[in-house]
């Protein structure tokens, strides 16, 4: 029930100004970090806009990760155009990865929450790791290793008029390659990241409140 209380939670959040404001904000970062993405071929990039939508997720919580996501593709489609058609089937494959960072992270806390530092210090601090680094691998292996080149293949066979998948096979090794390198460095960089955003996010707010109350 809780899980499904969370999504009820996280769908409420979207009456908040702060969230709008702030997933807005950070909205914007990802498209900033869609800007620099790294394009090894077509079909594989190195991108960190995932950090932006992690930290929604985490903020907010998945229904609002969701819609974020939605709104990243498609706005994002227009500004760094690839040269193919606009699809919705990926518009659905990043918003279902950025809801997987909400269903993993939301309401996180970090024992060392007061500190800007990054590091953790206490042992409580194990589950909160092992959350972010599941969500992590939650979507590598659900987006990346299967929605995506499902998608490449439903795309293709649309285009060709019958069921194309030998190119999409072809490059999963080095699809498989490329995230298994991939993971282990974007967990540590969320690890380090959300502390830094969750500590930030409750300083501004809480002395918000203290001058508004004072």
């Amino acid at each position: 029930m809780a899980f499904f209380g969370n999504f009820k939670k996280s769908a409420a959040e979207l009456k908040n100004l702060r969230c709008l404001v702030v997933t807005a904000i950070l909205i914007a970062l990802d498209l900033v970090l869609k800007g620099v993405t790294i394009n090894i071929s077509k079909d594989l990039k190195i991108t960190f806009a995932y950090l932006a939508l992690a930290s929604i997720g985490m903020l907010y919580g998945p229904v609002v990760s969701f819609l974020a996501g939605v709104v990243t593709d498609i706005i994002g489609f227009f500004l760094f155009p690839m040269g193919g058609a606009f699809n919705p089937i990926f518009t659905f494959i990043e918003a279902f990865g950025a809801m997987i960072y909400g269903v993993f992270l939301y309401n996180i806390k970090f024992s060392d929450s007061k500190t800007l530092d990054g590091k953790f210090t206490s042992k409580k601090d194990v589950k909160q790791i092992l959350r972010v680094i599941f969500a992590k691998v939650s979507v590598v292996i659900a987006c990346n290793l299967i929605l995506t080149p499902i998608g490449n293949i439903i795309t293709n066979s649309m285009e060709a008029g019958t069921l194309v998948y030998g190119a999409t096979l072809a490059k999963y090794p080095a699809r498989l390659l490329k995230n298994a390198i991939q993971c282990p460095v974007d967990c540590l960089l969320l690890l380090g990241v959300l502390p830094i955003v969750l500590t930030a996010y409750n300083r501004v707010f809480k002395m918000r409140q203290n001058i508004t109350e004072s």
